[in-house]
This record gives structure tokens, sequence and C-alpha cells, in this order.
């Protein structure tokens, strides 16, 4: 047969499927299996495994097969599009970092196992960077000098590793990952918080262009540090994140880190133990907690108040459940603990509820956080504070209106105010107004494989395969000759000069199936499988009647929305959408089809 090699006038050889490693197969050979007929994380690695985009290594290791990798340039061009806007300047830091700034920082003790770490021939301990705090800073103090030099914005995208205890969901959760983290540097305060503006309004830009639905929530800053913290997340129901958002003023935070109010009238308390012990779980310190009944504590809220040292870590133990007030919860904390010396730790939402029960006549005053009404007849020597697990249902803690409502996430993208966190530690000052001062830091990250993954998880059906929107698919469109081998160039030119406002999403960016020596069945099942946002397909129809099949595999392209194009019928579901259309129409109808996409997103069409 006289295939489309005879005719690749004006195609690309690395546009030709016949050229690409792209081992596509029936089975999946994910990380492991999912036991639910819902679509999951395994299913999704699965799907990645058997469309040819991954390969597993080892536990937690995986090869970025070509499609992949076409994706991951795509998401890194945005990327550097986006820093490039807000005066990011792109550099390379090393993977293998010394010890000694770690020790500095106090990070070396507090992120323990999860740091790879390794001995050179002379006995020197070096580390896997699992990110790259210490080092920038490190790099600024010994070439910056002067307060004239800052700003900097700099950030690299890199390997990153981390010993997981049990690597799972693919790239979500590997021990070798891909991550673009970006460190701003200024002289003070105020301009590091302008700064950390700026870069949560460029990320805003950045998950806008890559076209997956994204919400942005109040997050902890964990083992980075800082006081001031955004988390970016694609809503999916396989995610392992939890976050509650308000019903009425749109509050959004992680679930560690969300506050809410119990809406329980009743007045009832629950008592728990929080114990210091270090690594052979002996005690060295403990305290009580009480808590609004049905709410577990917050290890992490009540961390920032007991701190521990290295190798030490926070057990929590229940004393009492479903107890009637604050004062036989003191009661019961007291007779545990023995005295009251060593402070307790108290809710605030127990003592509004308790109070305005025992005092109808002050219920607006509660509703309004009157202080002195929150600490009446309460014992001095406790810590008031908010302790507990905010949880779907709660009053929201910021407008009392609206209601706490959770739903599941992927976290793709971190933001961090860091302050003097790292700079304090390792020296990096600069004279400013005739002080010598500490330089303010933030740091920003996005995962880039980790999107990669969770934008397929997102936007597949858990039908017959992959979608991607247009902006990050390894290729915008696809041609696929069952017929007309002579006629793909033709395709092809035409395809790449369709635009909408300037853009051509196809230039450059089409892939052709001239694997000719394949059944057409396996062909078509194969671009299915690969996701490719449009295909079109020459068939029999296009031999009789000069009519190529279109198939849309777009996500967020409403059927409603190009239901007649043109005259042109198209139908479908929600995987994908179909239509038969004149060679000559081609290009007005898919110019009609990106721009009803561009309308139903409400954001522009992808630069």
């Amino acid at each position: 047969m006289f295939g489309v090699r005879g005719h690749s006038t004006g195609i690309p050889q690395n546009s030709r499927l016949s050229w690409m490693l792209l081992p596509t197969n029936k089975t999946g050979k994910g990380d492991s299996k999912s036991s639910s007929s819902s679509i999951s994380s395994n299913d999704t690695t699965d799907m990645l495994t058997k469309a040819g985009y991954i390969h597993q290594s080892s536990a937690g290791i995986f090869t970025l097969m070509p499609m992949a990798q076409r994706v991951v340039d795509k998401i890194e061009r945005i990327v550097d599009e986006e820093m490039g806007r807000v005066g990011g300047q792109k550099l390379a830091m090393p993977t293998l970092l010394t010890q000694s700034s770690w020790l500095k920082t106090g990070r070396w003790e507090s992120t323990g196992e999860e740091l790879f770490s390794l001995t050179d021939r002379r006995g020197s301990t070096l580390i896997l960077g699992p990110t790259h705090e210490e080092e920038i800073t490190e790099l600024v103090r010994s070439t910056v000098t002067s307060h004239r030099r800052y700003p900097l914005r700099l950030y690299q995208t890199t390997r990153k590793f981390r010993d997981e205890t049990r690597p799972r969901a693919g790239l979500l959760r590997g021990r070798e990952f891909i991550m673009k983290d970006m460190y701003s540097f200024d002289v003070t305060k105020e301009k590091a918080i302008e700064t950390f503006w700026t870069l949560e309004a460029a990320y805003r830009k950045f998950f806008d262009r890559i076209g997956v639905p994204y919400v942005v929530a109040d997050a902890d800053s964990g083992n980075i540090g800082g006081t001031l913290s955004k988390e970016f997340h694609f809503v999916n129901g396989s995610g392992e994140d939890t976050l509650l958002e308000c019903t009425n003023c749109g509050y959004t935070a992680n679930e560690e880190r969300a506050q809410g109010v119990p809406t329980s009238k009743q007045p009832l308390a629950d008592v728990y133990c929080v114990m210091v012990q270090n690594a052979a779980k002996e005690t060295l310190s403990a305290r009580a907690v009480v808590v609004p009944k049905d709410h577990k504590p917050s290890m992490l809220k009540i961390s920032k108040e007991i701190l521990t040292g290295p190798k030490q870590s926070l057990v929590l133990a229940s004393i009492g459940s479903g107890i009637n007030g604050v004062g036989e919860a003191l009661d019961v904390a007291a007779k545990w603990q023995g005295s009251l010396r060593n402070p307790l730790l108290l809710d605030r939402s127990v003592t509004l509820v308790d109070s305005c029960l025992r005092d109808p006549g002050a219920q607006t005053q509660c509703a309004m956080h009157d202080a002195e009404l929150q600490h009446r007849g309460l014992d001095e020597t406790a810590s008031w504070g908010d302790w507990h697990v905010a949880q779907s249902g709660d009053a929201c803690s910021r407008c009392r209106s609206g209601v706490l409502q959770a739903q599941r996430s992927i976290e793709v993208g971190h933001i961090f105010y860091l302050g003097d966190k790292y700079s304090r530690a390792m020296e990096l000052s600069v004279l400013y107004e005739n002080k010598q001062t500490s330089v303010q830091m933030g740091c920003y990250g996005i995962g880039i494989s980790r999107i990669l993954q969770a934008v397929a998880e997102c936007c597949q059906t858990g039908k017959r395969g992959l979608r991607w929107p247009l902006s990050i698919a390894p290729y915008a469109a696809a041609v696929l000759p069952l017929v007309g081998a002579d006629r793909v160039s033709e395709v092809y030119a035409l395809l790449s000069e369709i635009g909408v406002g300037g853009y051509r999403p196809f230039s450059d960016n089409i892939a052709v199936d001239d694997r000719d020596h394949l059944r057409p069945g396996f062909r078509l099942n194969d671009v299915e499988l690969l996701g490719f946002p449009v295909t079109v397909v020459l068939g029999k129809r296009f031999s009789t009647a000069e009519e190529v099949e279109v198939q849309l595999r777009i996500p967020h392209l409403r059927l409603a929305t190009v239901e007649l194009v043109d005259g042109i019928r198209v139908s479908g579901d929600d995987h994908d959408c179909r239509a038969y259309v004149k060679l000559d129409k081609l290009s007005a109808f898919l110019t009609t089809v990106l721009q009803s996409l561009a309308d139903s997103l409400a954001v522009p069409v992808p630069k």
C-alpha cells in the first residue's frame, strides 16, 4: 500500500506517529489497581500507561514518554511566559545540595526521613534536593551586596526528590517529580507582601491558561515556613486534599487550616490530652485540649502552640466525650492533669456556645465574637484558640451567614510569604535606610508533572480515553488517513492556518497517524485513547463526497454551543462530539468551535 510516507511533503518528521516511541497497549500497568468503579488516581495512572504517556521504572519513579514530554514542555512554556511577565529570571540550581545549609535552618532534623541523602567518597553528606530555599538564599547572600539589586524574583524548573513512605497515585505522589519553584527577595515586609499578591495574580493567569477549573484556598505553610500561604487546587473527587468552601462569602481553605464554627445548640465538649513523646514513645509533657463535641482536635493548629524538638512528635488520646458545658470540661481536664498550672487549650467555639446558652440575652454579642463574653467565668490559665478541625456543615467563621461545604481536590500549586525565616538563619541581610535588616523572602511552587496527571484525571470521563485542553495537549489536532493518503498534506496545511483572534492553535501542533501497516480499528482506538482535542478522519465518505469526520474531545466544550454550525450537525456525549464536514467547510467549522470554546470558558483562547 502506498501510504502517507510516500506523500509526506510539508509534514515534519516529528509530527508522524510512525517515528514516535508510542507503546500503547490494551491493559495499563500503573502502580496499583483501583477497587472502585469510579475514576481514581490509579485509573488515570493506568490510562496514562496504556496510552504510552508514562512508563513506571520503579515504585514512585516514572519515565515520561515523548507524548508526556510534549505536555510538560507546553506547561513549562506557559510558566516561563507568565513568570517572565512579573520579572522572573530563570536559572538552574544543583540537584545535589550540601547538608550544612539545612543544618543552619533546622530543616535537616524537621524534614526527617523524607530526605534522600548520600555520602560521597570524601565522607561528605549530600542531599537530593526536595526544595531549594537554602540553596537560593546562600546564592543571593554571596552575590548580592546592595539594596539597589532588590527586588529579585528567581525561578527554576527542575526535578525534585522525596523519599515517600508509600508512593502512590502515579505522578501525584512520586519519589521523583518536576517542579517550578520561584523565590522572591525584597528589602521590606511591605514590598514582600506586594510581591506575594503579584505572584498570586500571576498564578491565576497561569491556571486560567491551563484551562481546567481551579480554586484558591488558604493553606498552612508546613515545613516550608512562613505566615501567609495559598494553595491552588483542581477540584476532583479522587484528590487527597479536602477543601471547605463557604456557601455565602466564598471563603475557601484547606481542611487542615479552615476555621469553622460548630452549629450545635448544645454546650457539649470533648476533652483530649496531647502528649509530646520522643522516639522511644516516652511522654515528655502533656496538656489537655477541649474542643466542640464531634470535632477532632487539629494537630496542625496545636503544633503551632506546642512546639516539638528533633525526633519528637505529638500524640493524641481521648479522656472525655460529650461533656456538658465548659465548667464540667474544665473539671475533667483538671482531674486528669492534676492541676491547671500547665495551661489547657480551650477552643473558642466551645466557649461561645456555652456562654450564649447560659446568657440568652447575650446572643447578639456572642455572634459578634465579643471577647469579654468568650472569657466570662473561665479560668485565666486557659489558652483560647481555634483548636478543632473544621468540617462540612459548620458555620463560616468569616461571614457567620454561610455554611462550609467540603469538596475533594488535587493540589497543583502553593505560594508562601516566608518573611525572614531563611534569611535570618543564613545571615542574608542588607543595609537599607541606615539599618541592617534581614531580607524578606517568598517562595512559589507549581507541580509540573503533577499537573500532567491532575489534568488527565480531571478531564477524562472514565470512558474510552484521555482528553486534553488545547493549551497543553501533546498535539492540538491529529489527522487519521484511512484513505486519501495523497491528500494528507493538504489537510495538514489547512488545519495549520485555522485561527481565532490571531491565535493558531494547530500550527506546528498536528500529529499525523501514518502507521498504515496497522488495522484501521486499532488506529481509531489509539487516537481516541491518546486524547487529542481534534481528530480529522479521512474515511469512506472522504473518497465519495470529500467529507471528513471531525472528532472533538475538548474538555468543557458544551454540545449545545455547537449543535448546529453552518448547517453541520454535531452529535455526541460528554466524552466527545462528532460531525461530518466537507473539506472546504472544515476551516469555518473549527473556527466556530474554537470561538464557542472561548465563550463557554469565559476566558481568552489560550495563547
